[in-house]
């Protein structure tokens, strides 16, 4: 037993040693070559407690003067094949938005000109899939209320790390700062992007409802919000306007104090968003990859009538 000792202790060694290197190994940083990133970058969303059955998939093909954003549902819904997305040219000044649902196909082209200023003067409607990144339409104002330089490498790129928030509403991002991609761009698929945020690798977005009293959930604006997130994010329409929401009654009622602490767990739980890199390549990409899917789009007009022919908050009534 004594003479095993000696050899326990060096297996145990070598084991540490070499999962030291492994360690070290993925905290390396990337090398990319000098001037504007190009590859292909899929970040994958979790939604709610199940997160692994309501899936979103985004997709990013990026050169330096040309983006293709594409969203697709996952996990159960990805039978639907409903996708969105946006195609930014900046030499042939031209942006693509299309939409793709169970029976139709419909596009809208416009100068870059004309994109800029009609979402600088109206909100892009939040949907499921959508032609541009919801992840930062929850706040009004993104103010970091704690930031971490080079917090943790992604994808061998030192990211900083961001936290927001805003009322019941928390959101934190992991920011890319070397990944060279012109602000032009990313500004046009993000609308609301942070003004020193460049490309985030990893975000992660909750309510924090848990720590707010019962008593203060009277306030009307809280449980609306809530209302409306939970039927936003997790794919739910209501064209009726409620005057009262069910959390607003439950608040109301002192004789339920202890299962309204079980809602605001649940709703802390649901309304949870995560995302994540599932592939990051750094590669040439042709021409041939920013032109539309396959298929016949039909062409609308009126940027107006495109966006309102997308269903808000997806397709998928309860």
């Amino acid at each position: 037993m004594r003479f095993l000792q000696p050899f326990v202790l060096l297996t145990i060694s070598v084991l540490l040693f070499s999962c030291d290197l492994l360690n070290k190994k993925n905290d390396e940083v990337r090398e990319l070559p000098d001037g504007p990133f190009e590859g292909e970058i899929v970040v994958s969303e979790s939604r709610g407690l199940y997160g692994s059955l309501f899936k979103v998939h985004t997709s990013y093909l990026i050169s330096e003067n040309t983006i293709r954003r594409e969203e697709r549902l996952g996990g159960l819904n990805d039978v639907f094949n409903n996708y969105a997305g946006i195609i930014i040219d900046l030499e042939k000044d031209s942006v693509t938005l299309y939409y793709a649902g169970i029976a139709e196909k419909f596009r809208h082209t416009l100068t870059v000109e004309a994109y800029q200023a009609y979402v600088n003067e109206k909100p892009f409607p939040r949907s499921t899939p959508s032609p541009v990144g919801n992840t930062f339409s929850y706040f009004s104002a993104y103010t970091p209320v704690r930031t971490v330089k080079d917090s943790v490498v992604i994808e061998g790129f030192s990211t900083d790390y961001n936290l927001y928030k805003e009322d019941i509403l928390q959101q934190e991002v992991y920011d890319a700062k070397k990944l060279q991609i012109k602000r032009e761009l990313l500004e046009m698929i993000f609308p609301n992007l942070p003004a020193k945020t460049n490309f985030v690798l990893k975000s992660e977005f909750k309510t924090v409802l848990s720590s707010v009293k019962n008593d203060s959930i009277v306030n009307s604006d809280q449980a609306r919000l809530i209302d409306e997130l939970s039927r936003g994010i997790m794919f739910h329409i209501d064209s009726v306007e409620r005057e009262e929401t069910d959390l607003e009654k439950l608040s109301k009622n002192k004789w339920v104090n202890m299962g309204l602490n079980l809602l605001k767990k649940g709703i802390d739980l649901n309304l949870h968003i995560s995302s994540e890199i599932s592939k990051f390549s750094d590669r040439s990409i042709g021409q041939v990859e920013f032109s539309l899917p396959s298929g016949e789009f039909e062409e609308i007009d009126d940027i107006d009538e495109f966006i309102n022919s997308i269903p808000s908050g997806g397709e998928f009534d309860d």
